[in-house]
């Protein structure tokens, strides 16, 4: 079961390396900080993952929902990926939801990062890196583009 959640493990892990890299590009001191520490426990998560890493991104995904879901009552943007003007929508609240549970998941089974998807046939490890290399990409257009496509289609 452990194996099966390697690959979207990492997909939450390198998505949080990616929300703290676009962090680091903004403007305020606070946002910098946040960044570095998403950098700091991804790459941890994904280079050494240990059981309680994955309970620690865990809570972070299980408090990115929280403070979605209230800044989705406001109307609010978030930052998550950087300078964002869009208001957090409901997909970026499951989106968040959805990688904290995966994380809690990979945490009782055992989490597997970069290492055991290195250690597959060479074929394999190349499918599963260009999987999770395309899903993490999916999943930043759900945070960043899917508010944006909403607010046009929806025009709210």
């Amino acid at each position: 079961m452990s194996a099966a959640l390697a690959p979207p493990f990492l997909v939450a892990s390198l998505l949080l390396c990616v929300s703290g890299a676009l962090k680091l590009r903004s403007s305020a001191r606070a946002m910098g900080a946040l960044g570095a520490g998403e950098i700091a426990l991804g790459a941890a998560c994904a280079v050494h993952p240990t059981r309680a890493l994955a309970v620690a991104l865990a809570v972070l995904y299980a408090s990115f929902a929280v403070v979605a879901a209230v800044l989705r009552r406001r109307r609010a943007a978030c930052g998550c990926f950087g300078e964002n003007d869009f208001p957090v929508s409901l997909a970026h609240v499951i989106a968040s939801e959805l990688l904290g549970t995966l994380a809690l998941a990979a945490a009782v089974a055992g989490p597997r990062g970069l290492g055991w998807v290195l250690g597959q046939p060479p074929a394999t490890a190349a499918v599963l890196l260009t999987g999770v290399a395309g899903a993490v990409y999916a999943t930043v257009l759900v945070y960043t583009v899917a508010p944006r496509a909403w607010v046009a289609w929806s025009g709210e």
